[in-house]
């Protein structure tokens, strides 16, 4: 008896491996498609700028309606910090200690630690509703063996008020660790 030959089935990896050549080949013709005939979507993302600038009135001998002006785009928590010392004449740093005179800080403004505080965000283009100094004397000549006058540095900082950190706590806390909010 003969035996009869049936025709063997193809194999199918080569029917899978044409499927998957198939597959890349749309891939790569819908790509090629999509890069020639797209245009391009510019990315309009713009980010704040935050910074503040110091005023005040000085006569030479007092400091008046000392105050921060938010001159970011972005509402900003405002920090200050006072530094004194003496000079000659000249104008050089010279030796011995100039205290900071005493005086209340305005409405909305907290000591704590080196710094003063405005306890509320400021929006762009404007400054606290009080000053943090009203008015504060200098003294102008010391009587002690280091003489000189005094001068206060006002230095301010300002932080994006909407900020958050990667671990989920705002910004101002992990930069200046203290949230000026709940100082008041």
């Amino acid at each position: 008896m003969a035996r009869r030959k049936y025709p063997s089935p193809r194999k199918p990896g080569a029917l899978l491996l044409t499927l998957v050549l198939l597959a890349l080949a749309l891939t790569g013709a819908t790509l090629a498609y999509l890069i020639t005939h797209t245009d391009p979507v510019p990315n309009r993302f713009t980010p704040a700028h935050v910074s503040c600038n110091v005023t005040e009135d000085f006569d030479g001998t007092t400091k008046k309606n000392v105050n921060v002006t938010n001159t970011g785009d972005i509402d900003a928590y405002l920090r200050v910090k006072l530094v004194t010392y003496r000079v000659n004449d000249d104008g050089q740093h010279i030796g011995g200690t100039a205290a900071i005179p005493a005086f209340t800080p305005g409405d909305g403004w907290v000591a704590y630690g080196d710094y003063y505080y405005y306890t509320y965000p400021v929006a762009p283009g404007q400054q606290p509703e009080t000053p943090l100094i009203d008015s504060l004397t200098l003294t102008g000549s010391y009587s002690d063996a280091d003489g000189g006058k005094q001068v206060i540095e006002v230095m301010a900082e300002a932080i994006q008020a909407k900020g958050v950190a990667d671990d989920g706590t705002k910004a101002v806390v992990k930069a200046w660790g203290v949230d000026p909010e709940k100082l008041s």
